[in-house]
């Protein structure tokens, strides 16, 4: 049995660190009171053209009574347009408490990481700690809105230090040529500065490799931060002073903020949970640690060994996948790769039932009649729990997955949208090992490779029906749907060819319809077309699936039988005559639908001989015209 108490969370791009740590957060919190946390993420923003237009669907996944309650990264979301549709979306459609994780204003209750201010702590320390006199300020230009907010962190630190702020302040974009630029303006001023503050760590790390370049020794003769804590920064010497983000406490402090909503308590508007200054030797202070260059230059190895085998895998399942003829291929190779993907405990392909639904476009022109599906209906079209298949099944979207999947093992499932421009095909879910809330970067090429060969299997469907369209265009008749001349000629080459080499006789059919230049004359071409028509019945109604018709023009109609003798051919002959003959007294008109017939029986030695046995044919079809006058 499931649990019922969820907890719903709104993300995007969750394979970075910041979004990772979290919602490992989260979900280490919302365990503890019971709830199974449900993460519904996209990847808005990507700059992938049409591609990304379904980024939208994510919307359309979760069931909006399922939760107790909702947490939104709102932050995450690059497209403003989605992120308004979602909280739209929680407006009208959820009744459950909201939590918005954001640095801006938020109409719900707000987990805000204060990261700006601890910026002027680490300029007061640099001036208290280190002595520092003249601190310069690099900020970003690409992150203007936040960029503002540290600069006047550290305006505020040089003014409790009482240093002058005029030409202290600098910015740059991530570019090399950028930021030397903004270097060259800082050093060339008439003293150089004791400390630059940067923007981040990345900034900090490009200006330190910059001044090293330039022979100034760090911390020596300039002091350099950052702020964000990378990696990197900590495994290098210096030691990258900077400001650490407590990421995993956003994701606990808004569990436990949705809980006390959920129990009805009351919670402050916003809650602010502070980012710390973490204190390296590019400040000057003493090493906290020692650096271990070896285990990290081992780490990045194995990091880019990693990625070079998941592009590897990537091309191969890109290369596989394009050459999928039908979904079932598709699912069967797909299972391989879901089985290798690294951590991966549960795995679930949805796909709503209209996935693969013929575009009205191509309806109309193909003349398709419009296909009978029920959209309450989800497909689970690929199951992988603990490393082994469970059957395929339907389910309706009153769940996003059939109850008996839920684990109790399970403290949170990831959900991604299945898309191709603005068609969505359905959805993906995973569980990864030990409650891990985000998968890598190259899962998201991985997903383009799903979404590339759902989509290539639609336009296989679309053009199938195009071609078959063509096809008949060219081949057949419109009025009848019989083959036209061009279709006869193609059904009748291998077909006679078959017939002799297996040295069966041929019976060539000549008809025409009695009294059309009357009919038409008389009663209009309409009514001219319909006797065309039901003399077309007649054959249809009257040969078996070996035979081959066709309206050659006018009223003069062709047909090959094979295996006919003299006998059998009379007695189709009859069949036609008597067919027509019920369609008169059944449904009649002022006029009678009549046909004279010729035919033509013989072992062909060639191709050709069909010529002499089509004159034969129209020699007696003649004959009995004749007859009847």
């Amino acid at each position: 049995m499931h649990r019922t108490k969820k907890i719903g969370v709104f993300i995007s791009h969750i394979y970075g660190n910041y979004q990772s740590r979290l919602c490992s957060g989260i979900i280490e919190k919302a365990s503890e009171y019971g709830y199974l946390v449900e993460i519904f993420a996209s990847n808005d923003g990507e700059n992938l053209g049409d591609y990304g237009k379904g980024e939208f669907s994510i919307l359309n996944i979760p069931r909006p009574d399922d939760y107790a309650g909702i947490i939104t990264a709102s932050d995450t979301f690059v497209l403003p347009s989605l992120k308004q549709a979602l909280f739209k979306l929680l407006k009208e459609c959820f009744t459950c408490p909201v939590i918005d994780i954001t640095q801006k204003s938020s109409e719900y209750p707000r987990i805000v990481l204060e990261n700006n201010k601890p910026v002027r702590d680490v300029v007061i320390h640099l001036g208290k700690r280190h002595h520092c006199k003249k601190i310069c300020y690099l900020g970003s230009l690409a992150e203007s809105d936040n960029n503002i907010l540290r600069q006047q962190s550290f305006l505020e630190g040089l003014e409790e230090l009482s240093l002058p702020a005029k030409d202290t302040v600098y910015a740059c974009d991530y570019s090399r040529e950028s930021i030397e630029l903004a270097l060259k303006h800082i050093l060339d001023s008439q003293q150089l500065p004791d400390a630059i503050v940067c923007y981040n760590d990345r900034i900090a790390l490009s200006v330190i490799t910059m001044l090293k370049e330039r022979d100034l020794r760090i911390p020596e003769q300039i002091a350099i931060t950052g702020c964000d804590t990378l990696e990197f920064g900590q495994m290098t010497a210096p030691i990258l002073t900077s400001v650490t983000f407590p990421s995993d406490e956003v994701g606990k402090m808004a569990a436990m903020q949705l809980a006390r909503l959920i129990r009805r308590e009351t919670v402050e508007p916003f809650t602010t949970v502070n980012a710390v200054p973490s204190f390296g030797t590019s400040c000057g202070c003493p090493a906290a640690h020692p650096i271990s260059s070896y285990f990290y230059t081992r780490k990045l190895d194995e990091h880019i060994m990693s990625l070079e085998q998941n592009m590897l895998l990537n091309m191969h399942m890109s290369a596989n996948l394009q050459c999928i003829d039908d979904l079932d291929t598709g699912i069967e190779l797909l299972a391989e790769f879901a089985l290798s993907l690294p951590d991966c405990r549960e795995f679930y392909l949805c796909l709503y039932e209209d996935w693969d639904q013929i575009s009205h476009h191509i309806r109309e022109i193909t003349f398709t009649e419009e296909e009978e599906l029920c959209s309450d209906t989800v497909l689970l079209k690929l199951a992988i729990k603990n490393g082994k298949r469970l059957p395929e099944c339907t389910f309706t979207k009153r769940s996003i997955l059939p109850d008996y999947l839920y684990d109790s093992n399970s403290s949170s499932y990831i959900y991604t949208p299945l898309f191709f421009g603005e068609k969505s095909f359905g959805y993906l879910a995973l569980t990864l090992e030990n409650s891990k809330s985000g998968y890598p970067f190259f899962f998201l090429s991985w997903l383009m490779n799903v979404n590339n060969m759902l989509m290539e299997l639609c336009d296989k469907k679309n053009l199938g029906l195009l071609v078959g369209r063509l096809e008949d265009i060219y081949t057949k008749d419109e009025l009848t749907g019989l083959l036209n001349r061009q279709g006869f000629k193609l059904a009748s080459v291998p077909a006679v060819n078959k017939a002799i080499a297996d040295q069966t006789p041929v019976c060539a059919f000549m008809f025409d319809l009695d009294g059309l230049k009357t009919i038409n004359n008389t009663f209009g071409h309409e009514e001219g077309n319909f006797a065309i028509s039901v003399l077309a019945h007649a054959l249809e109604n009257s040969t078996d699936e070996t035979a081959i018709c066709s309206r050659q023009g006018g009223d003069e109609f062709w047909v090959l039988a094979f295996d006919y003798t003299p006998e059998k051919a009379s007695s189709l002959m009859n069949h036609v005559t008597k067919y027509l003959n019920n369609y008169n007294k059944l449904h009649p008109k002022e006029y009678q639908i009549q046909t004279s017939c010729g035919y033509a029986v013989k072992v062909p030695e060639s191709y050709a001989d069909l010529t002499e046995m089509f004159r034969e044919a129209d020699l007696n079809m003649y004959a009995q015209k004749q007859s009847k006058k």
